[in-house]
């Protein structure tokens, strides 16, 4: 394939573009496209047990490789999702359900899907109709079951399942743990049911030992499932199947088997079945579901809790409370906890690096009534929630008693020594509290800080670090090569000036970790360590309403040390919207999807060793792409089908090195490339940014997307950011951060104002070229490559912006239309780190003039764009203010100076003329006219944007009294 490069100058609109056009059909196919797999139908379904409200299925598994999940479904409804922990457990082919109705007639089928995206076609239908309630039906059927202990392929539910015999290879079973304790394994009927008999199916009826059976045990029944009434005692039992007719007199939702002898030296207890009949004789009696508990309120009434939790008791430590009421919820399937408002406070850890964890809720919101949530250690998460499904924070405001920050005043500047003298402020921390590490992860982080005068970022000054050897008056700079710790720009800190002083390191504030579907809605974060909120790897997520600002009603001038909203290795379906972010310490609403590995050599044209990028994970099956790390292009796809060492005998460290065998042959690979997945579920599918405000952010992005595919920023507001208002990028300047390309973003809509604008841009022009920013990057600089594919910029409004209003970079296909660039290239000569031969050098401090750049693409449609340049006004001062005679002359001399009406761009020179402009003079300092005549006086300025001002003319009369 050859290329040709084309230059088009739009004149008068000084339009710059520059594009890279593929000499052969348009559209080129993506090379990062791949082909989706036919999965094969799981066949063979039918029914294994029934009940008046429950049924259990059973398929015989599809023959495609790497399945991760069944989808059972009634018709176009899903009723039930089967899926395994991880790649290592048996994916079951027998799942039983709930939520039928009594003599009602379904039709069933069940698709496989991978890990992928992909699913197959679905099974045959099965039609099954319920048994009528009138008859002794097995209660328990797919019911909800909870245990003391579960593994991936053993889980608790297996003893509602329906069935005892081997599924996928395992013994159908559950097991607890190996510990010397009683276990219990209980089943939530979801209303109170009168039972007319149990029966327990022990591990021998698998084909096991009758070794394995329980031994000693008792089902109990309860209502609360903390009070428990005894129903039925055994004691050395050997029997397979044990039947226990029972009359109890009372109607109980939840019933357990608790053990306290499961009969082997292990002390694993092992049951296949547990089954409960119903007593049709016998009306169930009516039951309202209780949904709720109140932390303030109901702990003692439940036997949950000594005490109920009061707000507003500063010594009393929230966290043993909230976690009582969360094993709560998560036991009896509670939906929301509530708490009074007030202000409460956790004073302790849930682990080494975290006060409260949330671990395995599900369909539950926890609402905490908009109170005040303070936490006691600064760099500690605040709350983590663990494994959880379609859970809820609301409405509460976050903050640390100790911050993870401080504020200092300045008293003096030494800028060739790097030192800066400082005044400690009342109420906050000394820097010098910050000599010691606080991270709970041993490390050092880093100490960064930002300057600011009357509550504003010095703009010649970019994000300075600091050592860890403060002193009780003085701060050290460290020379990190930056151009603003140049000795010029520390010069420009004044006394009086503020310092925001900033440890980075330890927890966020907020991390969401495992699970999927988590909502945080009404949260506001006043402080973070790190990131004020961390989704890692999830999907179906959603934030909305949610403020991370510096608290209101102080004078804190930052809220999170790092981003403010962070996806981290986004998966599908997540969103940010209505929600305001200001004052960060880095990216404001970020979404990334990284490199999986690094390629680092190539054996045979199927096989590469990789290095494991972070702690990222690659099972069998994953769909990869590769990019050259050198020149950002797309080298192809393939399949992962075998790994050296094995999946589950690698160790998941970051630079762990892997040796991968692919489906098909490969190119040549050069090391040093990336390899990333190309399953666009794992890439951010459907990610969305929108009607959100973002401003202030004192370092990096207004709202980045890194690697994502198919995701949508629309209709936000971006102001005062330090570097590009919105940026898509593929990102691999830093070897802490690798990303992989973009393809599918729609960028429409939003209003970006400010750019570069709020301190000195934090980036090199390779990362921070313009406001609006879709570019590629390598080691080495700028990409020559074009892994981007399908990048649509469409009405968006660019309103002052410190470098180009709109770049679009290293992209195949896409437009750049109906936009509107008001006053750009405001701060061309604050452009640091420029790569290149003098003729680049020059080229790009040219390109940054203008308003839109498309640059090493191709296929970009660019039109119907509105452009207005940041031309300086002039304003004139007279004094004498106003003429002072009769007839609107003046009779004393006139001194006339002038200003720029703007602070930017700076001002080249002003010109004036006396001549109507046939000659230009410079203008140095206040003009004085002491002689007696009528003036037109002619000014303009020329500013560092290359922009010259429409001339305007000032006339006045000048009549000296004698």
């Amino acid at each position: 394939m050859g290329y040709r490069f084309t230059l088009i100058r739009a004149i008068g609109l000084k339009l710059l573009i520059v594009c890279l056009v593929a000499l052969s059909v348009w559209p080129p196919s993506p090379a990062s496209a791949e082909e989706a797999p036919v999965l094969a139908a799981p066949t063979n379904l039918a029914v294994v047990a029934k009940s008046d409200r429950a049924i259990s299925l059973s398929w015989t598994a599809s023959t495609s490789n790497y399945i991760n999940e069944y989808e059972i479904r009634e018709g176009s409804r899903t009723v039930a999702v089967v899926s395994r922990p991880t790649v290592q457990n048996a994916l079951p082919t027998v799942y039983a359900f709930t939520g039928l109705e009594p003599s009602t007639a379904y039709s069933f089928t069940v698709i496989a899907k991978d890990g992928y995206g992909n699913a197959s076609p679905p099974s045959a239908p099965l039609a099954v109709t319920t048994v009528p309630g009138s008859s002794p039906v097995n209660m328990a059927l797919g019911h909800r079951v909870v245990a003391t202990y579960q593994d991936g392929d053993r889980p608790a539910w297996k003893v509602t399942d329906g069935t005892v015999n081997t599924v996928s290879g395992v013994r159908n079973i559950w097991h607890s743990a190996n510990a010397n304790q009683p276990h219990w394994i209980m089943v939530d009927l979801e209303r109170p049911r009168y039972a007319g008999k149990f029966v327990l199916k022990h591990m021998g009826i698998t084909g096991a030992s009758t070794d394995n059976n329980t031994r000693d045990y008792i089902v109990q029944g309860s209502n609360t499932a903390i009070q428990w009434s005894d129903l039925v005692t055994v004691t050395g039992n050997t029997y397979n199947v044990t039947e226990h007719p029972v009359s109890p007199g009372e109607a109980y939702r939840f019933y357990r088997v608790y053990i306290t002898n499961p009969g082997l030296a292990d002390f694993r207890a092992r049951l296949s079945e547990f089954e409960i009949y119903s007593d049709p004789t016998r009306q169930d009696p009516a039951y309202t579901v209780p949904e709720e508990i109140n932390v303030s309120a109901d702990l003692v009434s439940l036997g949950l809790y000594g005490s109920n939790l009061a707000p507003n008791q500063p010594a009393v430590d929230a966290r043993p409370y909230v976690e009582a009421a969360v094993n709560y919820a998560n036991l009896v399937g509670l939906k929301r906890i509530v708490f009074d408002p007030g202000s409460y406070y956790f004073l302790s850890k849930a682990a080494s690096d975290r006060h409260l964890d949330i671990v395995g809720a599900k369909d539950l919101t926890v609402d905490f009534g908009g109170s005040d949530l303070y936490f006691q250690y600064s760099h500690l998460i605040a709350i983590q929630l663990t494994d959880c499904v379609r859970t809820e924070l609301r409405n509460a405001k976050i903050d640390y008693l100790n911050l993870p920050s401080t504020q200092v005043q300045v008293n003096n500047v030494n800028a060739s020594g790097r030192t800066i003298g400082y005044t400690a402020l009342p109420g906050w921390s000394s820097p010098a509290s910050f000599n010691t590490p606080r991270s709970p992860y041993g490390d050092s982080g880093a100490i960064r800080m930002f300057v600011f005068r009357n509550g504003e970022r010095v703009q010649e000054v970019g994000r300075l670090q600091a050592t860890r050897t403060t002193t009780g008056t003085t701060i050290t700079v460290v020379d990190d090569n930056k151009p603003w710790t140049r000795e010029a720009n520390l010069a420009a800190i004044q006394p009086g000036d503020t310092i925001v002083y900033t440890d980075r390191s330890g927890g966020h504030t907020i991390k969401v970790v495992g699970g999927e579907g988590t909502t945080l809605r009404h949260i506001e974060v006043y402080a973070a360590p790190v990131f004020a909120i961390l989704f890692h790897k999830q999907r179906n997520s959603v934030v909305d309403d949610v403020y991370v600002r510096p608290r209101p009603g102080t004078e804190r001038l930052m809220s999170s040390n790092a981003d403010g909203i962070h996806m981290g290795g986004a998966l599908d379906n997540n969103a940010v919207r209505n929600s305001y972010v200001r004052g960060t310490g880095d990216d404001g609403i970020a979404f990334n999807s990284t490199w999986l590995a690094t390629v680092t050599g190539q054996t045979y044209t199927r096989t590469l060793t990789v290095q494991r990028y972070l702690n990222e994970r690659f099972a069998d099956g994953q769909p990869v792409a590769f990019m050259d790390g050198a020149t950002g292009d797309l080298l192809g796809n393939a399949v992962v089908v075998q790994q050296n060492p094995a999946y589950n005998q690698q160790t998941s460290a970051a630079g762990e090195s892997v040796t991968l065998t692919f489906d098909r042959d490969l190119p040549v690979v050069p090391a040093g490339s990336g390899m990333y997945s190309s399953a666009p579920v794992q890439r951010g599918s459907g990610a969305l940014v929108k009607n959100n405000v973002v401003e202030e952010t004192n370092l990096a992005r207004g709202i980045l997307f890194a690697g994502i595919v198919n995701g949508t920023i629309e209709g936000n507001t971006v102001r005062r950011t330090n570097m590009s208002g919105i940026n898509v990028n593929q990102e691999y300047l830093l070897s802490t951060f690798k990303a992989a390309p973009a393809s599918q973003i729609t960028i429409k809509d939003n209003t970006i104002e400010r750019s570069f604008l709020w301190g000195v841009p934090g980036t090199e022009l390779v990362n921070g070229g313009a406001a609006l920013l879709v570019n590629s990057y390598t080691p080495n600089g700028w990409s020559p490559g074009m892994p981007h594919r399908d990048i649509r910029v469409t009405g968006n409004t660019v309103n002052e912006s410190g470098r180009t209003g709109i770049r679009m970079e290293n992209v195949l296909g896409g437009e750049v239309t109906g936009n509107s660039i008001d006053r750009y290239a405001l701060l061309t000569e604050q452009v640091f780190g420029i790569r290149g031969t003098a003729g680049d050098i020059e080229r790009m401090q040219s390109e940054i003039r203008q308003p839109i750049v498309v640059r090493t693409s191709g296929g970009i449609t660019v039109s119907s764009n509105t452009y207005a340049p940041a031309v300086t006004h002039t304003e004139l001062t007279f004094t004498p203010a106003e003429p002072d005679g009769a007839t609107g002359q003046y009779t004393v001399p006139v001194t006339i100076s002038f200003t720029a009406a703007e602070p930017l761009p700076n001002v080249v020179r002003f010109e004036y003329s006396l001549d109507g402009g046939g000659t230009w003079l410079t203008y140095g300092e206040p003009l004085t006219f002491e002689q007696s005549g009528t003036y037109a006086l002619s000014y303009r300025a020329v500013n560092s944007a290359g922009h010259t001002e429409t001339p305007r003319t000032a006339n006045f009369s000048l009549q000296l009294t004698p």
